[in-house]
C-alpha cells in the first residue's frame, strides 16, 4: 500500500483535469485506486509506474463512455467485469482507434514523449529530464506529433492490406548470406518500400503499414548487413529486386535465341563426340547426353564473359562487406518464393588444388550436391578412397549419385578433368558461328538496357553484376529444350541431377 501512497495526489489531479465535476474526479480517483491495488494483487508488475497510469487513462476512458450510455440503457454485467484486456477493447472506440494507429507511424523521438504526456499523464518537466531535453524541445516535439497525426487521419494515408513480399534472395559470385538479413517479411517489407527511393522510417511506416518501432528495431540488422544505406535522414534498399513486371519484358528476348543456340549444340555434339572420347578424361566415355550438362554452361558462360568484356560491362572488384562477407544481392521477385526454373549458376566446392563444380539449373537444383568436398578422397582413374570417408558421408555420395559401386569398392560417377582437359573440352564445344556470336552480343546489350530502364540511378554501379547472373538464363533455356528433344538425359525424378558436376585436379580455373 506504501508504494501506492506516493501516486494517489498524482491520480487526483489526472481525474479533475479531465473532469469539471469534483465530486465526478473524486470517485473516479477512487475507483482507479481500487483498481491499481485489486491488480496487485492478480499479476506480475514490472513497471508500476506505468502500469498506474494505463490504468489510470484505461478507467477515464471507460468513465465516460459509461456516462454517455446511462441515458441510453442500463449498463450490461460486461460494462463491470474486471478484464484489463476487455477495458482496452472498450477504449478504442472509431475515435481513438484512428489516433492509436497513427501514434505507430511516428518515431521513437516523437511517440514515446506523446505516450508519455497524454496516457502516461507526465508532466513536461518529468519527460524533458527523462530524455535529457528542453522543456522547449518536448513542447516542440509534442505540438509536431499532433499536427502529424490530425493530417494523417485527414488524409487516410494508412489503409493498407498487408501481402507478402515474395522474393528469391540469393547472391552472385560472391560469399555471403543473404537469408541472413532478406528471410523476414519484415526486412523484406522494408526494402521494398525504400526501394525507389530513399524514405524517413515515417514515411516507411506510411508505405507498409508496418508501425515504426518495428522498423526502427530491424534497420540496424539491414544496414549492418548493407541491405540498407542511411543516407540523412533517410533510408534506402542497397540492392537491385528484379521485378516481375521487368522480367516479363526481357524474357521474350531470350525466346529469339534458344532454338538456334540449341541447334547448333546439336550439330556440336553429334560431330565432336568421337573427339571428346579421345581427351581420355574420367567419363569421356559417358556420351554427350550426360556430358552435355556441363558443355553447355560451361561454353555459353565462357561466351558470356567475353562478349561483357568487348562491351567494357566490367563487373568490378567484389564489394567486401560489414559482417565479412563479400559479393551482392540478387533478388528477385517470384510469385512463391522458389528460383526462376531456368537460373543457371555454378558453386564451386574445395581447397588447395582440387576442385568440384556444380553446374546448376534453379528446376533442378538441389543443394545436398553443394556438400561435397574435393580432398583427395578420390583419383583421376575414378576410384573412391574409402579409408578418407565416413560411413555418412560415403551414404549421402551414393544417394546422391555422385559415386557408384563398382565391384568391391566404388567409384565416381562424375567427370574429372585435368586443366588442359576441361580447356580442350570447351574449345572442341564451342561454336565457330560468328551470326551465333552476333545474336549473343545483341541479347546482352537488350538486357542491359532493360536494366538501365528501371533499375534505380544509385544502383547503377550493380547492373553489370546482375546482367551477367541474368543473362545466363539462356543455359537454362536451352537445356530445356534439348531435355525436350531427348538430346540430354532426362532427369530422374527420384534422384538429384548431378550430370553438371565435375571435378578439376591440379588447379582452381575460371569456369
Amino acid at each position: 500500500m506504501n508504494e501506492i501512497t506516493k501516486y494517489v495526489e498524482s491520480i487526483y489531479r489526472f481525474c479533475i483535469k479531465r473532469l469539471s465535476n469534483r465530486q465526478d474526479a473524486e470517485d473516479l480517483a477512487s475507483e482507479i485506486i481500487v483498481h491499481v491495488l485489486s491488480g496487485l494483487k492478480k499479476y506480475q508488475i514490472e513497471s508500476l509506474e506505468s502500469w498506474i497510469w494505463r490504468i489510470a487513462h484505461n478507467r477515464y476512458a471507460r468513465f465516460i463512455e459509461n456516462r454517455n450510455k446511462r441515458s441510453e440503457a442500463v449498463q450490461t454485467n460486461a460494462d463491470i467485469q474486471d478484464d484489463y484486456d476487455f477495458i482496452d477493447e472498450l477504449i478504442i472506440t472509431d475515435e481513438y482507434r484512428q489516433v492509436f494507429k497513427y501514434l505507430h507511424t511516428l518515431t521513437s523521438e516523437y511517440r514515446n514523449i506523446l505516450v508519455d504526456y497524454y496516457i502516461g499523464g507526465l508532466p513536461i518537466k518529468h519527460i524533458a529530464k527523462n530524455y535529457s531535453l528542453t522543456e522547449t524541445t518536448v513542447k516542440w516535439r509534442l505540438n509536431t506529433s499532433r499536427n502529424k497525426i490530425k493530417t494523417r487521419i485527414g488524409a487516410n494515408k494508412m489503409d493498407k492490406i498487408y501481402k507478402p513480399v515474395n522474393w528469391n534472395t540469393n547472391t552472385c559470385n560472391g560469399n555471403m548470406n543473404p537469408n541472413k538479413y532478406l528471410q523476414s517479411q519484415l526486412a523484406r517489407a522494408i526494402c521494398k518500400a525504400a526501394y525507389e527511393k530513399p524514405l524517413t522510417v515515417e514515411e516507411i511506416s506510411l508505405a507498409t503499414g508496418i508501425p515504426t518501432l518495428y522498423i526502427e528495431d530491424e534497420l540496424p540488422r539491414l544496414i549492418h548487413g548493407e541491405a540498407i544505406s542511411k543516407e540523412g535522414s533517410k533510408y534506402a534498399t542497397n540492392f537491385i529486386v528484379l521485378r516481375q513486371q521487368d522480367k516479363k519484358v526481357m524474357e521474350t528476348k531470350f525466346a529469339l535465341l534458344v532454338n538456334g543456340i540449341a541447334d547448333q549444340f546439336v550439330s556440336l555434339f553429334t560431330t565432336h563426340e568421337p573427339d571428346i572420347a579421345k581427351l581420355g578424361f574420367y567419363s569421356a566415355d559417358f556420351s554427350m547426353r550426360r556430358l552435355g550438362y556441363i558443355a553447355i554452361p560451361a561454353v555459353l558462360r565462357q561466351q558470356i564473359s567475353k562478349i561483357k568484356e568487348e562491351l567494357n560491362m566490367h563487373v568490378g572488384p567484389y564489394p567486401p562487406r560489414k559482417d565479412g562477407g563479400y559479393g551482392w544481392f540478387i533478388v528477385e521477385e517470384t510469385e512463391d518464393e522458389k528460383t526462376s526454373p531456368t537460373d543457371s549458376g555454378c558453386n564451386t566446392m574445395g581447397k588447395d588444388r582440387d576442385f568440384i563444380y556444380y553446374y546448376h539449373i534453379g528446376k533442378y537444383f538441389d543443394g545436398r550436391l553443394c556438400n561435397v568436398s574435393s580432398q583427395r578422397w578420390f583419383s583421376e582413374s575414378g576410384k573412391v578412397n574409402e579409408g578418407i570417408l565416413g560411413e555418412d558421408e560415403l551414404i549421402a555420395l551414393l544417394e546422391t549419385g555422385l559415386i557408384a559401386k563398382d565391384g568391391s569398392g566404388y567409384k565416381i560417377n562424375f567427370a574429372c578433368f585435368s586443366p588442359t582437359q576441361f580447356a580442350d573440352f570447351k574449345k572442341i564445344l564451342s561454336p565457330t558461328d560468328a551470326q551465333h556470336g552476333k545474336l549473343l552480343k545483341t541479347l546482352i546489350t537488350d538486357i542491359h538496357k532493360s536494366f538501365k530502364s528501371f533499375v534505380p540511378k544509385r544502383l547503377d554501379s550493380q547492373i553489370n553484376q546482375w546482367v551477367a547472373c541474368y543473362v545466363r538464363n539462356i543455359i537454362g533455356l536451352v537445356i530445356e529444350e534439348l531435355i525436350t528433344r531427348g538430346v540430354l538425359e532426362t532427369p530422374d525424378a527420384d534422384m538429384p541431377l548431378s550430370y553438371g558436376m565435375f571435378s578439376i585436379l591440379g588447379q582452381q580455373v575460371d569456369v
